[in-house]
Parts: structure tokens; C-alpha cells; sequence
């Protein structure tokens, strides 16, 4: 069953690049116990892929307890938007040198690894999550269970909108993201490029 999104409020609302309010950005339905955390700049082209995916799923059918949240650049500001849940699915456009539309799922232990090298291989964001998720492993505040989607974009330049490319690859990537919510836990050390 399905039910209506509504705002929840943080304690201590947070502010991001973009200016707004994190507990403005939110959206739950029920107790939230997941996040889906969507980050990037929707005015850099394939780089709003998280936004885009966000506002497809505000349409699905999802299961209790996740919570959707716009992240935008949020840099360190990540460990923040995670803490006190169970688990986190972040989406983020992700230089990996696939053809553009190609997306990967990828575990913390692999992106941990790959964070060594920000030159290699790594999201837009990729100084800003790397960190955050190192220094969130470090305090012990990162949610149990965390999986990262990441887009191969063809176009990030400051044009809004997503390329023709990045925007068919949409509804399978947003049915894989459903299907990770659906059931219930993330399947450590699987890997798939798409």
C-alpha cells in the first residue's frame, strides 16, 4: 500500500549549497528507516540525475519507511543527511568510464576503496562523498547498511536538463532502486553495471 509523502523536521535543520533547508527537502513515508539521498545540481545536465530519480520515485509505489531526500551538493554535510538510519541508498552521476547512461551499484567497500584515487574513478561529488563517508566510518555514524548508484552522464555542463542518453537509462535505474528498497536489505559485494 502506498502512502501520502509528508515533511518531517529536523531538530537542527542543516543548509546546503543550493541554499535550502535539508528538512525542506525531505520527504517520508512512515517511520523513516531508509534513505534514498539524491545528490548533485540539476542545472550541470546529466549531473541532476539524483533529482530526477527522486521525482520518480515520489510517483512509485514504495514500501513504508523510506525517506527521500534531496541532497544537492552537500559535500561532508552527507554524514549529516545519513545519520540515525538503518540504511542509505545515494544516487549521484559517477565519472566511470562507461558509455553515458550506464549505470553501476556499488557497495561502501568499494567506494571506500576507490576513494584513494578521486582521479580514478569516482561521483561528481567524489572529494565530498569520499570524505564524508570516510569521516562518517571514522565517528561511527553512518547507517549499517549503504548503497551507491552511480550514472555515467554524458553532459555536465551548466545546462539544465538530463541528455538523451541518461534520461532512457532513467526507468531501469529507477526500477533497480525500487526493487533495492523492496527488498529490504542490500546484497553485499554485488556489483552491476547496466
Amino acid at each position: 500500500m502506498r502512502s501520502k509523502a509528508g515533511n518531517i523536521t529536523s531538530p537542527a535543520p542543516l543548509s546546503t549549497s543550493g541554499g535550502e533547508r535539508a528538512d525542506e527537502r525531505r520527504e517520508t513515508r512512515g517511520e523513516a528507516h531508509t534513505l534514498v539521498l539524491a545528490l548533485g545540481n540539476p542545472l550541470r545536465g546529466d549531473d541532476g540525475i539524483g533529482t530526477a530519480v527522486l521525482a520518480a520515485l515520489r510517483e512509485a509505489d514504495l514500501p513504508e519507511g523510506v525517506a527521500l531526500v534531496d541532497g544537492g551538493t552537500a559535500g561532508l554535510e552527507s554524514i549529516l543527511l545519513m545519520q540515525g538510519y538503518q540504511r542509505a541508498i545515494v544516487v549521484d552521476a559517477a565519472q566511470m568510464g562507461l558509455e553515458a547512461g550506464a549505470w553501476r551499484r556499488f557497495d561502501l567497500r568499494e567506494v571506500t576503496l576507490q576513494a584513494g584515487d578521486l582521479s580514478q574513478m569516482g561521483t561528481l561529488h567524489a572529494a565530498g562523498l569520499s570524505e564524508a563517508l570516510a569521516l562518517g566510518e571514522a565517528l561511527g555514524v553512518l547507517p549499517p547498511q549503504i548503497v551507491i548508484f552511480g550514472v555515467q552522464p554524458q553532459e555536465v555542463g551548466w545546462e539544465a536538463g538530463l541528455s538523451a542518453s541518461v534520461q532512457a537509462a532513467l526507468p531501469a535505474l529507477v526500477a533497480a532502486i525500487r526493487d533495492e528498497l523492496h527488498r529490504g536489505c542490500a546484497r553485499d559485494g554485488e556489483n552491476t553495471d547496466h
